[in-house]
This record gives C-alpha cells, sequence and structure tokens, in this order.
C-alpha cells in the first residue's frame, strides 16, 4: 500500500499526498518552487490548482511574503487591468495620484492568476510582455516599472483548443506552458478518498465545535463508487453538509441519486460542462463557474421531474427508480420547487404527510457552500 503523508501549507490548507500521482506532483512542485520561472497549472474545475500554487508559494524562497489569488473571471475586464497593473489619474489639485495593482502590492511574493485563459487578448499580451520584459507601466502611467514578484497561472479549459480558436494568445500559451503542472482529477486519485475526507472532517469539526464523525463502511464504499466530476471542492463541500445535518442515510442518497444522474444525463447525450463562453463579449456574462453550476442543478431537477413523470407521480415508485430514499426525493421535490400537475394533486391525508415532511425538511437545511 501506498505510503501516504500530509503537506501543512497552513492552518486551514494541506496536500494530501497518498499516490503516485499525488508524490508526482509534489516532488515537481517543490523543484518548481526553488526556481522564479512562471508556472502553469491545468486541471478540472475543484480539482486543487490553487492548493498547489500556494505548496509552490510555501516551499519557495518567497514564502515569507504575500499570495495573493486573483480570479480573472470574476472581475470585470476594465477592472481587471487595473486590479493588477495598477493605474494613475490626475487629481482634484493637479498631482499625480497612484493606485498600486496586485504585481506591485504583492512585493517579493507570489501571484496567481485564476483562469487566466479568460482575459481579452489585449490584457493577455500585456502580461506576456510582463514576463518578457520584467517591466510594465500603469494604466495612464508613464513611467516603466519593475516588480518583483513571481507569477504563476491557473487554467480549467482546454488551451491548446483556445489557443486555435484564438481565444488565447499562443504566444503567451508558450511562455506559460515550458513548465506546466497538470492537476489530476479526484476519479484518478481514488487512494486518496479516505485521507480527505478524514482531513475536511478535522478541520470542519473544529470550526464548528463538532464531535468527529466516523464513517461507516456503507458511506465510504458510495464516497469510493462516486466519481466527484467537482473534485476536491465538492468532495469538501459533501463533508460540510453531512456534519451539518449529521444524517449518513441522506448521505449516502446523495452520493447514489448523483450517479443515477450522471447515468441518464450520459444516455440522453447530454453534458454537464456548457460550451465554452467568450467572457470578453460583455462584463454582465455570468462566470463559468456560475454556469456550471447552474447547469448541473437544471439537469438534476430535469432528471427527477422525468423520473416523477414517468410514474405518474408516484413518489415511493420514483425514488425506488432513481434509487435513492424516500425522505431524500422528498427533499430534492422541495429543493427544486416541483409540484405534480393539477390532475394529479392529492387532498388525502398522506399527501398532507408528505408535504408537511418535505417542508420540514426545507426549513431545516443549513448546509454552507465554501467552494
Amino acid at each position: 500500500m501506498y505510503e501516504s503523508q500530509i503537506e501543512h501549507i497552513s492552518e486551514k490548507l494541506s496536500f494530501i499526498v497518498a499516490s503516485p500521482a499525488a508524490q508526482r506532483l509534489l516532488t515537481h512542485a517543490e523543484v518548481l518552487s526553488q526556481t522564479d520561472v512562471p508556472v502553469l497549472i491545468t486541471g478540472e474545475a475543484g480539482s486543487g490548482k490553487a492548493t498547489v500554487a500556494q505548496l509552490i508559494h510555501t516551499h519557495s524562497p518567497r514564502s515569507g511574503f504575500d499570495f495573493f489569488t486573483v480570479d480573472c473571471g470574476a472581475v470585470t475586464h476594465g477592472s481587471l487591468e487595473n486590479d493588477l497593473f495598477g493605474c494613475e489619474n490626475v487629481g482634484a489639485s493637479g498631482h499625480i495620484e497612484s493606485n498600486f495593482g496586485k504585481f506591485e502590492q504583492c512585493a517579493q511574493g507570489t501571484v496567481l492568476l485564476e483562469d487566466f485563459d479568460v482575459m481579452p487578448l489585449a490584457l493577455q499580451q500585456r502580461l506576456l510582455n510582463l514576463l518578457e520584459t520584467r517591466r510594465f507601466v500603469r494604466v495612464g502611467g508613464r513611467a516603466s516599472i519593475r516588480p518583483n514578484v513571481r507569477i504563476l497561472a491557473s487554467s480549467g479549459i482546454d488551451l491548446k483548443s483556445a489557443v486555435q480558436e484564438g481565444a488565447v494568445d499562443h504566444e503567451l500559451y508558450n511562455r506559460l506552458s515550458v513548465f506546466e503542472l497538470h492537476v489530476p482529477p479526484l476519479r484518478d486519485r481514488f487512494d486518496e478518498i479516505p485521507l480527505l475526507l478524514q482531513n475536511f472532517v478535522n478541520r470542519w469539526t473544529r470550526q464548528y465545535g463538532l464531535p468527529v464523525p466516523k464513517f461507516s463502511s456503507p458511506l465510504l464504499h458510495a464516497c469510493h463508487n462516486y466519481e466527484w466530476p467537482g473534485n476536491l471542492a465538492e468532495l469538501e463541500n459533501f463533508v460540510n453538509r453531512f456534519l451539518v445535518h449529521g444524517d449518513e442515510r441522506a448521505a449516502i442518497d446523495e452520493l447514489q441519486l448523483h450517479r443515477v444522474l450522471e447515468m441518464t444525463i450520459r444516455s440522453a447525450n447530454l453534458d454537464f460542462e456548457p460550451a465554452r463562453v467568450d467572457t470578453r463579449a460583455t462584463e454582465e456574462t455570468p462566470s463559468l463557474k456560475l454556469l456550471v453550476r447552474n447547469a448541473k442543478e437544471e439537469a438534476e431537477r430535469s432528471a427527477i421531474a422525468q423520473a416523477l413523470e414517468q410514474t405518474n407521480w408516484n413518489r415511493k415508485a420514483t425514488a425506488r427508480l432513481l434509487n435513492i430514499s424516500y425522505r431524500g426525493l422528498l427533499y430534492k421535490i422541495q429543493e427544486h420547487h416541483l409540484f405534480p400537475p393539477a390532475k394529479l394533486v392529492r387532498t388525502d391525508s398522506l399527501a398532507s404527510k408528505e408535504a408537511k415532511v418535505a417542508t420540514a425538511f426545507g426549513s431545516g437545511t443549513t448546509g454552507r457552500n465554501h467552494s
């Protein structure tokens, strides 16, 4: 069996090593940490790219200085340029007012550009120029500035295709990809799941002041049989909900329902991931992460609605069809605001009890999202 270890990055962040893939990633990160070259970190959403970036920073000579993360997809493009490079304006008194960007604020530290591929091409070219010359000029300024900062970049898309489509500057990609670390998805690191579960449990029980629960064999089996398309972020959120609700049966039902939904979507030739969105088109375009989450929720709602229709809204038959508990189904019906057709509305006492259970379950949901 592979010997596991935990690399503690900070009080709330660790890098789990329990597989050959994770060991290779750790080794390469440690080697690159001793240089000052830009590093491109790739991998699916939620796989731990930001953790790997912080691992590089922690092992580097810059570890005593700041580590900044800039989510390029969460900032409007005009603001993003100012946020990174800073700007200069003439004040009311005629004096020049300088605002430092992240590259200056993070002096001697490290800046991670998350989802750098959503930058407009003009800003990508400014970044390329900074990497090549180690100099830049603030927006609206004239003086050349030489920042002492290390730059890391991450992306969760197929960058080669993005380059071919003209969405990513090919010279910038070539510059960044000289040193690339790929973070494998959790489905390729199943050996790490028990250690990851325990790590998340320890963290959140300390924060919530709760006793540390034990994962039963059925729950561990359900975790191993689930592919975790949301990777580490999804696993952490799952642990968070489990600790808050304290309902092991509901946790197992959740994983089983998600497995059924994935198989339903595959059989219908549907895809959770939306097409690549050109976020340069408008500052009001929602982030890719939000689109993915909305697509997943809509897919789940659609699959449950189809199963209910198939069973003529027989809830017990629907629960059996989806391979989840009856109570779990009632909760999902309430969560997605699903209602039977008027001709199927029942007024007997059983329907009344079901509505009360669903309402109580819905109002008691206090799970938190820390993705």
